[in-house]
């Protein structure tokens, strides 16, 4: 189904609240944002990556996330988010061991403010090998050093732990990562025009990189084992959307 108007539909079952129904494309300005779970409103990036932790945990018995949550099979994960809300939150938060932050300049690094952890990706205050299971989404792309704030992932992942994540990407992959911003001397160079997504708190957010192919080098010079999943394929007009799996061998 090549076809990108907004009234395409396809019949599914959604891989975050576990109900079946119709998913249209609708008006998204990307297709990883559109196909809308018609019960949860989940967007396609997010149910590609919900599928993963699925196959993953699941065991082969449930279709969605919060099925696999409530039979017991995530209690025993410890588990880090780097976001404010969204459809993890609401499933993976009465774990006693899930952790969501978010990056604030006015709050130091470690503490919490409105239940959410303030952490910066580059440095963060979590001891080695602390977390089974670390979810970004649609976050590495605003990392000033985002090579830093993966080694430090590494860092806090135990072995056998992995990485589930989103960058926005095209298709097909280009090569090579650019920068589009960097900083210097404390302030924001911008390499290219400017772009921004909206933010967690609602705030715009600066892109500083579009990642490449050159990225799945990158992780293994740091040690991981990466994939590129294509969960949506072969569905024409999902395929282009990309979930990345790092692991800690």
């Amino acid at each position: 189904m090549a076809s990108e108007a907004p009234n395409v539909g396809l019949d599914g079952v959604c891989s975050i609240c576990g109900n079946k129904g119709i998913f249209v494309r609708g008006a998204a300005h990307s297709t990883r944002e559109g196909f809308p779970c018609p019960s949860c409103r989940a967007s396609l990036r997010y149910r590609d990556q919900a599928q993963i932790l699925v196959d993953e945990y699941g065991n082969g018995l449930h279709l969605g996330l919060s099925q696999v949550a409530r039979a017991g099979l995530l209690a025993d994960l410890s588990i880090y988010e780097v976001a404010i809300g969204g459809p993890f939150k609401r499933i993976l938060s009465p774990n006693a061991s899930y952790i969501n932050s978010y990056y604030w300049e006015d709050t130091p690094l470690g503490h919490y403010r409105d239940g959410v952890r303030c952490e910066d990706l580059t440095r963060l205050t979590f001891d080695r090998d602390s977390f089974d299971l670390v979810i970004t989404s649609d976050v590495m792309e605003h990392v000033f050093n985002p090579e830093q704030a993966f080694v430090e992932i590494f860092r806090v992942l135990k072995s056998g732990g992995m990485h589930v994540f989103t960058i926005p990407t095209a298709w097909p992959f280009p090569l090579e990562t650019t920068p589009r911003a960097r900083l210097s001397t404390g302030k924001i160079e911008h390499l290219l025009p400017e772009r921004y997504h909206r933010a967690g708190d609602g705030s715009q957010s600066l892109v500083v990189t579009d990642f490449g192919a050159a990225l799945v080098k990158t992780l293994a010079t740091i040690g991981y084992r990466t994939q590129v999943i294509r969960r949506s394929a072969p569905a024409a007009s999902q395929y282009t959307n990309a979930t990345f799996v790092t692991r800690k061998p």
